[in-house]
């Protein structure tokens, strides 16, 4: 007896209407992963990957793997999320629902967070630590500055009295030597002179009718400064004198002869009057007389 058997056609579904077509199925599973997505975008604006690398800086290898969806290819999840981000950006689409597809396949390992072994007990720092280096240098070169500026004020008060005593005339304003030792508590090298009292300004003997004084005389008709000096470098009259002061000056020529405030001293070498105007640079006068 001859067997018969039914030859079984192609697989349908439970209801019988119509075949399964399983490539068709994988087909569309793939369709949607992040590197397919990225892929026919690209395509569809007709890029290459060359095109792409120019933009995002990221290898040709690394495109071409992502397009894959080898991910075992890239270094790493953080790189894989990066590269998924900026080439998403670049074909102007929106990456959130690509990286959401990424996370079973390349998860984000979790951050190793560990508390300090030294909460709590921090040191304070140092005042040195929590000053910056600039403040600091700043200040020791204004401490620095100032103190030169203290020394060089001592220096020039100290020598003050020593530069005035050698009459530098390009100082007219330089206070007399008189005064300046009579401040700082120094002698002056010549005995004090006999001044007349402005209610007598007449010269010692002219009253009595002795003959008129020979030598060097000195009238002021303004308050001002002298110094004078004989033939031997000796201070024979200094200081300084107010108006209708009348002075006889002892020593022997030639006098070297430094004047203060020179428009209102008046000089006389006996009976003759010298003229002080040739000598005078800005109301100093300074000059030697035979």
């Amino acid at each position: 007896m001859t067997e018969v058997r039914e030859i079984a056609g192609p697989e349908t579904d439970p209801v019988g209407s119509a075949p399964l077509d399983v490539s068709d199925a994988t087909q569309s599973a793939e369709s949607i992963t992040p590197g397919s997505v990225l892929r026919r975008t690209r395509e569809a604006r007709g890029q290459s990957i060359a095109d792409v690398v120019q933009v995002i800086r990221f290898s040709a290898h690394q495109i071409a793997a992502l397009e894959r969806d080898d991910y075992a290819s890239l270094p790493g999840a953080t790189s894989v999320r990066g590269l998924v981000r900026n080439y998403a950006k670049f074909l102007k689409l929106d990456a959130t629902p690509l990286l959401a597809q990424l996370e079973p396949a390349v998860p984000v390992p979790e951050a190793d967070v560990r508390p300090p072994s030294n909460m709590g007990e921090a040191e304070q720092s140092s005042i040195a630590q929590r000053v910056p280096r600039s403040v600091v240098v700043i200040g020791v070169v204004l401490v620095l500055l100032a103190l030169a500026g203290y020394g060089y004020l001592k220096l020039d008060e100290d020598g003050s009295l020593g530069r005035q005593l050698r009459g530098a005339e390009s100082s007219p304003a330089m206070a007399p030597p008189a005064s300046v030792a009579a401040s700082s508590g120094v002698p002056v090298l010549a005995p004090a002179p006999t001044v007349v009292a402005e209610s007598a300004p007449v010269v010692a003997g002219e009253a009595s009718g002795a003959l008129p004084f020979a030598g060097l005389r000195v009238e002021f008709d303004d308050r001002s400064w002298i110094e004078v000096r004989d033939a031997a470098q000796k201070i024979v009259f200094v200081g300084e004198y107010p108006a209708g002061t009348r002075q006889n000056v002892e020593g022997k020529p030639p006098f070297q002869i430094w004047i203060g405030k020179a428009s209102g001293v008046r000089l006389f070498m006996g009976e003759r009057s010298i003229d002080l105007k040739p000598h005078i640079r800005e109301e100093v006068a300074r000059f030697t007389l035979e």
